[in-house]
Protein backbone atom coordinates (compact mmCIF):
# COMPACT_ATOMS: atom_id res chain seq x y z
CA UNK A 1 0.00 0.00 0.00
CA UNK A 2 1.11 3.27 -0.81
CA UNK A 3 2.47 5.78 1.91
CA UNK A 4 1.34 9.06 3.32
CA UNK A 5 2.82 11.59 0.87
CA UNK A 6 3.48 9.69 -2.05
CA UNK A 7 1.89 11.21 -5.47
CA UNK A 8 -0.56 10.25 -7.34
CA UNK A 9 1.29 8.79 -9.97
CA UNK A 10 3.17 6.35 -7.70
CA UNK A 11 0.68 3.60 -7.78
CA UNK A 12 -2.72 2.56 -8.84
CA UNK A 13 -5.06 0.13 -7.54
CA UNK A 14 -8.49 -1.48 -7.39
CA UNK A 15 -10.45 -3.21 -4.29
CA UNK A 16 -11.97 -6.64 -5.49
CA UNK A 17 -14.92 -9.17 -3.59
CA UNK A 18 -12.89 -12.60 -2.94
CA UNK A 19 -14.17 -16.08 -1.46
CA UNK A 20 -11.77 -19.12 -0.82
CA UNK A 21 -14.24 -20.96 -2.41
CA UNK A 22 -15.49 -19.17 -5.65
CA UNK A 23 -12.27 -16.75 -6.21
CA UNK A 24 -12.47 -13.38 -7.50
CA UNK A 25 -15.88 -11.09 -8.29
CA UNK A 26 -15.76 -9.33 -11.53
CA UNK A 27 -11.60 -10.01 -11.84
CA UNK A 28 -11.62 -9.01 -15.13
CA UNK A 29 -13.26 -6.29 -14.86
CA UNK A 30 -11.32 -4.52 -12.50
CA UNK A 31 -8.39 -5.18 -14.13
CA UNK A 32 -9.73 -3.45 -17.69
CA UNK A 33 -10.16 -0.43 -15.42
CA UNK A 34 -7.12 -0.88 -13.65
CA UNK A 35 -5.38 -0.90 -16.89
CA UNK A 36 -7.22 2.27 -17.95
CA UNK A 37 -6.61 3.69 -14.69
CA UNK A 38 -3.26 3.66 -14.81
CA UNK A 39 -2.68 4.67 -18.69
CA UNK A 40 -4.05 8.04 -16.93
CA UNK A 41 -1.84 7.91 -14.43
CA UNK A 42 1.03 7.06 -17.15
CA UNK A 43 2.10 3.88 -14.85
CA UNK A 44 3.45 1.27 -17.22
CA UNK A 45 0.59 -1.59 -17.16
CA UNK A 46 2.66 -4.51 -18.41
CA UNK A 47 2.12 -6.49 -15.49
CA UNK A 48 -1.66 -5.49 -15.25
CA UNK A 49 -2.64 -8.89 -16.99
CA UNK A 50 -4.40 -11.78 -15.42
CA UNK A 51 -1.79 -14.56 -15.20
CA UNK A 52 0.54 -11.94 -13.43
CA UNK A 53 -2.28 -10.80 -11.05
CA UNK A 54 -3.42 -14.50 -10.50
CA UNK A 55 -0.02 -15.55 -9.61
CA UNK A 56 0.25 -12.63 -7.33
CA UNK A 57 -2.82 -13.76 -5.43
CA UNK A 58 -1.97 -17.69 -5.35
CA UNK A 59 1.62 -16.63 -3.52
CA UNK A 60 -0.30 -14.79 -1.06
CA UNK A 61 -3.39 -16.23 -0.55
CA UNK A 62 -5.53 -14.48 2.43
CA UNK A 63 -6.36 -15.77 5.89
CA UNK A 64 -9.73 -14.89 5.72
CA UNK A 65 -12.62 -17.48 4.43
CA UNK A 66 -14.01 -14.22 2.17
CA UNK A 67 -13.63 -10.12 1.98
CA UNK A 68 -12.40 -7.53 0.25
CA UNK A 69 -8.44 -8.07 -1.51
CA UNK A 70 -6.76 -4.99 -2.44
CA UNK A 71 -4.08 -5.09 -5.89
CA UNK A 72 -2.04 -2.04 -6.44
CA UNK A 73 0.58 -1.91 -9.14
CA UNK A 74 3.57 0.47 -8.13
CA UNK A 75 5.42 2.90 -10.95
CA UNK A 76 8.18 0.51 -10.88
CA UNK A 77 5.54 -2.53 -11.86
CA UNK A 78 5.92 -3.95 -8.27
CA UNK A 79 2.64 -5.61 -7.10
CA UNK A 80 1.46 -5.38 -3.57
CA UNK A 81 -1.69 -7.29 -2.50
CA UNK A 82 -3.41 -6.23 0.80
CA UNK A 83 -6.77 -8.21 2.08
CA UNK A 84 -9.49 -7.26 5.12
CA UNK A 85 -12.72 -8.22 5.94
CA UNK A 86 -15.99 -6.90 5.26
CA UNK A 87 -17.22 -3.99 7.83
CA UNK A 88 -20.42 -2.98 6.64
CA UNK A 89 -22.02 -4.87 3.57
CA UNK A 90 -26.05 -4.70 2.17
CA UNK A 91 -27.19 -2.86 5.20
CA UNK A 92 -28.54 0.94 6.06
CA UNK A 93 -26.18 3.02 7.25
CA UNK A 94 -25.21 6.76 8.35
CA UNK A 95 -23.21 9.13 6.52
CA UNK A 96 -21.42 12.45 7.11
CA UNK A 97 -20.50 14.91 4.59
CA UNK A 98 -16.63 15.59 3.86
CA UNK A 99 -14.93 18.64 1.43
CA UNK A 100 -14.10 16.39 -1.88
CA UNK A 101 -10.27 15.61 -2.35
CA UNK A 102 -9.66 17.67 -5.79
CA UNK A 103 -7.16 16.65 -8.41
CA UNK A 104 -5.97 17.47 -11.88
CA UNK A 105 -8.12 16.01 -14.67
CA UNK A 106 -5.93 13.66 -15.48
CA UNK A 107 -5.87 12.48 -11.79
CA UNK A 108 -9.48 12.75 -11.20
CA UNK A 109 -11.96 9.19 -11.64
CA UNK A 110 -8.71 7.22 -10.56
CA UNK A 111 -8.03 5.27 -7.85
CA UNK A 112 -4.23 6.31 -7.38
CA UNK A 113 -1.38 6.08 -5.11
CA UNK A 114 -2.46 9.48 -3.25
CA UNK A 115 -5.54 7.70 -1.27
CA UNK A 116 -5.02 9.35 2.08
CA UNK A 117 -7.41 11.93 1.86
CA UNK A 118 -9.95 9.09 0.95
CA UNK A 119 -8.99 7.40 4.05
CA UNK A 120 -9.24 10.29 6.49
CA UNK A 121 -12.92 11.07 5.24
CA UNK A 122 -13.96 7.85 6.31
CA UNK A 123 -11.74 7.51 9.17
CA UNK A 124 -13.33 11.22 10.13
CA UNK A 125 -17.36 10.20 9.66
CA UNK A 126 -16.25 6.71 11.71
CA UNK A 127 -15.43 9.00 14.61
CA UNK A 128 -18.64 10.85 14.56
CA UNK A 129 -20.74 8.57 14.51
CA UNK A 130 -21.40 7.90 10.49
CA UNK A 131 -20.36 4.55 8.29
CA UNK A 132 -19.30 6.24 5.10
CA UNK A 133 -18.10 9.77 4.09
CA UNK A 134 -19.97 11.61 1.22
CA UNK A 135 -17.46 13.98 -0.43
CA UNK A 136 -18.83 17.21 -1.75
CA UNK A 137 -17.56 19.96 -3.96
CA UNK A 138 -19.41 23.25 -4.84
CA UNK A 139 -22.23 21.75 -2.74
CA UNK A 140 -22.76 19.11 -4.06
CA UNK A 141 -22.17 15.31 -3.39
CA UNK A 142 -19.75 14.27 -6.09
CA UNK A 143 -18.54 10.74 -4.85
CA UNK A 144 -18.69 7.98 -1.64
CA UNK A 145 -14.86 7.51 0.30
CA UNK A 146 -15.61 3.42 -1.28
CA UNK A 147 -18.83 3.84 -2.78
CA UNK A 148 -21.32 5.15 -5.64
CA UNK A 149 -24.20 7.31 -4.50
CA UNK A 150 -27.83 6.78 -6.28
CA UNK A 151 -30.26 9.12 -5.49
CA UNK A 152 -33.99 8.54 -6.34
CA UNK A 153 -36.04 11.65 -6.75
CA UNK A 154 -40.22 12.46 -5.87
CA UNK A 155 -40.34 11.95 -9.63
CA UNK A 156 -38.85 8.10 -9.50
CA UNK A 157 -36.28 8.91 -11.36
CA UNK A 158 -32.41 7.69 -10.19
CA UNK A 159 -29.54 10.20 -10.10
CA UNK A 160 -26.07 9.39 -10.15
CA UNK A 161 -22.84 12.27 -10.06
CA UNK A 162 -21.70 13.67 -13.17
CA UNK A 163 -18.48 14.70 -11.85
CA UNK A 164 -15.07 13.96 -13.04
CA UNK A 165 -14.26 13.66 -9.39
CA UNK A 166 -16.37 10.35 -8.95
CA UNK A 167 -14.60 6.50 -9.82
CA UNK A 168 -16.29 4.59 -12.67
CA UNK A 169 -18.04 1.81 -10.70
CA UNK A 170 -17.55 -1.38 -11.44
CA UNK A 171 -20.48 -2.59 -9.67
CA UNK A 172 -22.79 0.22 -10.02
CA UNK A 173 -21.92 -0.55 -13.94
CA UNK A 174 -23.47 -3.94 -13.52
CA UNK A 175 -26.50 -2.89 -11.50
CA UNK A 176 -27.36 -0.77 -14.13
CA UNK A 177 -29.36 -3.25 -16.72
CA UNK A 178 -31.05 -4.37 -13.64
CA UNK A 179 -32.30 -0.93 -12.57
CA UNK A 180 -33.36 0.27 -16.03
CA UNK A 181 -35.35 -3.64 -16.51
CA UNK A 182 -37.18 -2.40 -13.06
CA UNK A 183 -38.49 0.59 -14.81
CA UNK A 184 -36.06 3.21 -13.26
CA UNK A 185 -35.13 6.05 -15.35
CA UNK A 186 -31.56 6.84 -15.01
CA UNK A 187 -29.78 10.53 -15.34
CA UNK A 188 -26.69 12.15 -14.39
CA UNK A 189 -26.40 15.30 -12.73
CA UNK A 190 -25.49 17.14 -9.86
CA UNK A 191 -26.66 15.81 -6.73
CA UNK A 192 -26.85 18.93 -4.94
CA UNK A 193 -28.66 19.67 -1.64
CA UNK A 194 -32.22 20.18 -2.72
CA UNK A 195 -32.37 17.43 -4.87
CA UNK A 196 -31.26 15.26 -1.61
CA UNK A 197 -32.97 17.01 1.12
CA UNK A 198 -36.40 16.32 -0.88
CA UNK A 199 -35.49 12.95 -2.39
CA UNK A 200 -37.48 9.60 -1.92
CA UNK A 201 -34.75 7.31 -1.08
CA UNK A 202 -30.45 7.04 -1.60
CA UNK A 203 -28.64 4.43 -1.36
CA UNK A 204 -24.57 3.93 -2.24
CA UNK A 205 -23.09 0.86 -4.19
CA UNK A 206 -19.79 -0.40 -4.49
CA UNK A 207 -17.65 -2.98 -3.95
CA UNK A 208 -16.05 -2.35 -0.61
CA UNK A 209 -19.87 -2.09 1.03
CA UNK A 210 -22.36 -3.94 -1.49
CA UNK A 211 -25.82 -1.95 -1.38
CA UNK A 212 -26.04 0.67 1.72
CA UNK A 213 -29.35 2.38 2.24
CA UNK A 214 -28.52 5.99 3.42
CA UNK A 215 -30.69 6.86 6.14
CA UNK A 216 -29.49 10.13 7.18
CA UNK A 217 -26.65 12.89 6.02
CA UNK A 218 -25.18 14.60 9.20
CA UNK A 219 -27.71 13.63 11.25
CA UNK A 220 -30.69 14.53 9.09
CA UNK A 221 -33.07 11.78 7.59
CA UNK A 222 -32.91 11.46 4.21
CA UNK A 223 -36.04 10.10 2.10
CA UNK A 224 -39.26 9.03 2.92
CA UNK A 225 -38.50 5.36 4.95
CA UNK A 226 -39.19 3.45 1.48
CA UNK A 227 -36.65 0.62 0.88
CA UNK A 228 -37.70 -0.16 -2.90
CA UNK A 229 -34.21 0.97 -4.03
CA UNK A 230 -32.62 -0.59 -1.80
CA UNK A 231 -34.45 -3.84 -1.91
CA UNK A 232 -34.13 -3.79 -6.08
CA UNK A 233 -30.04 -2.91 -5.90
CA UNK A 234 -29.31 -5.94 -3.39
CA UNK A 235 -31.51 -7.98 -5.36
CA UNK A 236 -29.97 -7.22 -8.26
CA UNK A 237 -26.90 -7.73 -6.71
CA UNK A 238 -27.67 -11.42 -4.97
CA UNK A 239 -27.79 -12.41 -8.32
CA UNK A 240 -24.68 -11.41 -9.80
CA UNK A 241 -22.90 -13.19 -6.57
CA UNK A 242 -24.81 -16.22 -7.54
CA UNK A 243 -23.65 -16.51 -11.03
CA UNK A 244 -20.30 -18.44 -11.20
CA UNK A 245 -19.67 -16.74 -14.83
CA UNK A 246 -18.54 -13.72 -12.68
CA UNK A 247 -16.16 -15.23 -10.75
CA UNK A 248 -12.68 -16.35 -11.05
CA UNK A 249 -11.46 -18.99 -9.41
CA UNK A 250 -7.64 -18.41 -7.30
CA UNK A 251 -6.78 -20.79 -4.84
Amino acid sequence: MSEDGQSPRSSVFTTMRFSKASGIFLLSHHLTRLREHATKLRINDSMIDEDSILESLKLNPPELDEGLVRVEVTASTEINIAYRPFTIQNECIDAMTHPSPIWPKRIAGTKHGAWTAYIEARSEAEKKGADVALLVHEYSIVDGDRCSPIVLDEDGVLWLSDSPFAIDSITLKFLRPFLLASGYHIQTGKLNERLVARCAEMVAVGTGVGIVGIESIDHEPVGDNQSRLFESCLSALEQLYNNSDYWKEVW
